[in-house]
């Protein structure tokens, strides 16, 4: 058994239940992601409880294996024409500090790490997807000289 399976094992659906409802709450507060979700989601708790279950059964499915969840994390991102690559970025900042506020530290690596896993999954899918493609890493070089920025994605703890 791998590392990450030992961690995922201590995980319950008491934490992703803990983890889902701060996270959002959070999320309903950050200038950029807020009015992209209360666009598509609503603005009552009501109008969140649908999606905030649906998100803990994705949760669950990850890390407990429990096949509750009945979705496509791709078509539902896709279907949101405002969400940009870099928006990833603050998903995943946001969702760090909740696991670590909100978790023992193993636990929260392990979310942490697959959080990041998925993240960066769903922005290559959704850059490559998109009429724009995906983004202009050769002119990025050349206008900078420098490597284009990986937005925090690709740092498995």
């Amino acid at each position: 058994m791998t590392a990450i399976h030992q961690a995922k094992a201590g995980i319950t659906r008491d934490d992703i239940h803990t983890v889902v409802t701060e996270f959002y709450s959070r999320i309903r507060a950050e200038p950029r992601l807020g009015p992209i979700f209360e666009k598509h989601i609503g603005i009552s708790d009501s109008d969140w409880a649908p999606h905030l279950n649906k998100i803990r059964d994705f949760w669950a499915n990850v890390m407990l294996r429990d096949r509750a969840y009945q979705g496509n994390p791709m078509q539902a991102h896709m279907a949101v024409p405002e969400i940009q690559g870099t928006d990833f970025a603050i998903w995943l900042d946001l969702f760090q500090s909740t696991v670590t506020d909100s978790l023992p530290p193993a636990k929260a690596q392990v979310f942490d790490i697959l959080a990041r896993r998925i993240g960066k999954s769903l922005r290559m899918g959704l850059e490559q997807a998109r009429p724009d493609g995906p983004p202009a890493f050769a002119e990025f070089q050349a206008q900078t000289g420098q490597q284009p920025p990986d937005q925090g994605l690709s740092k498995d703890p």
